[in-house]
């Protein structure tokens, strides 16, 4: 009985969980945007980001924003971790640090997630290649395939 009741109050209050994994080289703007998301600290404006189209919310992600300046955002060693509660969903984002020797631990959240944000800096073409290469290598892995992926080409001129 217990149990039948249990699997009821889960279906009815239960959110589904998401797992949202950032990544890039280092250097990109990872956690600069993982910041940005979370910033201000309102629900609805996460909501409102899912329903526009790419442009608007990227335009939307960089204006009027509050939170720390990105020269005062230092690089993740490991990884940050934030959560949102939409009304029936939780979205949990990976910000996983870029450098090349932290890049080896990026596979280990690979089967856990459900999206990934690929951000490129758009303002060095000398880093272009390696961040194809990082690329290339998530998108082969098995346990990604079919995982809605976003490339954010972060840090362009005006």
């Amino acid at each position: 009985m217990f149990s039948l009741i249990y699997g009821l109050w889960k279906y009815l209050f239960s959110k589904a969980e998401f797992h949202v994994l950032i990544l890039g080289i280092d250097k990109a703007g990872k956690t600069v945007i993982y910041h940005l998301i979370f910033s201000c600290g309102n629900k609805s404006f996460l909501c409102m980001l899912l329903h526009l189209t790419l442009l608007e919310k990227l335009k939307a992600l960089y204006s009027n924003l509050e939170g720390l300046p990105p020269d005062r955002i230092l690089p993740t060693v490991g990884l940050n971790i934030g959560r949102v509660e939409l009304s029936n969903t939780k979205l949990v984002f990976w910000d996983l640090g870029g450098q090349p020797g932290l890049r080896s631990i990026w596979e280990k959240y690979y089967e856990e997630a459900h999206a990934v944000v690929y951000v490129i800096d758009a303002s060095c073409p000398s880093r272009f290649e390696d961040s194809k290469s990082a690329l290339e290598k998530i998108l082969r892995h098995e346990d990604l395939q079919g995982a809605p992926l976003l490339i954010l080409a972060n840090k362009q001129v005006k």
